[in-house]
């Protein structure tokens, strides 16, 4: 289970990369990887992986993004060392739309998260709205969506959540050369009962070629919880990543 979505993300860049790479301009997308391991007083190792591929061309707009988060540290229960891992985490999302313009755009939004360590089997939204790139140069993007949605969770109590929310997106690009470039994106789904917010902030640098290294700090946070879990998760990650 742990690494079955990592080894789709793989096979998914791979085969885009394949596909995709000097053929059409109208797709792009990326894959990038993250491997920390520890040794010493405390052995520990850290997985992440995230792939995206979109297509944007005439009057048509689509995006599909995978990611996952799997980490191990190796703990004494009773004098024996056990392998326990401490984060696993799967997400998946994908947007459709339709321009009216080069700067307008309506859409359809779908997202699913399993967390394990959340308090909830799964989580979804779905969201359907209007979107607008408001500045969209080579060296600046700046791009808000909003509209209504709906979210249903499962916990792992059994129960379940669900309700109509207004789902806001925001993100913000700036390339400060053509080697680097810095992202700032936000995700906010509010609703009667829970309210929450996702903030990604990301510093990528070119390497050679196609291949960047990029530093990013995640902030999950959410109002409303299960008994027994914290409101704010955080993440902060140094990947390899490869542009296609």
């Amino acid at each position: 289970m742990k690494y079955r979505l990592m080894v789709l993300i793989a096979a998914f860049v791979f085969w885009a990369g394949i596909v995709f790479a000097g053929t059409d301009k109208s797709w792009s997308g990326s894959g990038e990887a993250g491997l920390l391991t520890t040794t010493g007083n405390s052995e520990t190792r850290t997985v992440n992986a995230k792939a995206g591929l979109k297509y944007e061309d005439g009057r048509l707009l689509s995006a599909l993004d995978l990611a996952a988060v799997y980490s191990s540290e190796e703990t004494e229960v009773d004098g024996k060392k056990e392998d326990r891992t401490s984060a696993e985490k799967y997400n998946a999302a994908a947007k459709i739309g339709y321009k009216f313009s080069n700067r307008d755009y309506i859409f359809v939004n779908a997202a699913y998260e399993d967390d394990r360590f959340s308090g909830y089997d799964y989580r979804s939204d779905y969201a359907a709205g209007y979107g607008r790139k408001i500045i969209n140069t080579d060296k600046v993007k700046f791009n808000l969506e909003a509209g209504p949605g709906y979210r249903y969770d499962k916990r792992r109590d059994g129960g379940r959540e669900n309700e109509t929310v207004f789902r806001g997106y925001a993100l913000f690009d700036y390339q400060f050369s053509e080697q680097t470039g810095f992202r700032q994106e936000l995700t906010i789904l509010a609703g009667p009962d829970n309210t929450g917010t996702k903030s990604v902030t990301a510093l990528k640098s070119q390497v050679v070629g196609a291949l960047s290294m990029k530093v990013s700090y995640t902030v999950d946070h959410d109002s409303h919880v299960p008994e027994g879990t914290k409101h704010t998760d955080t993440e902060t990650a140094l990947t390899l990543v490869y542009d296609f």
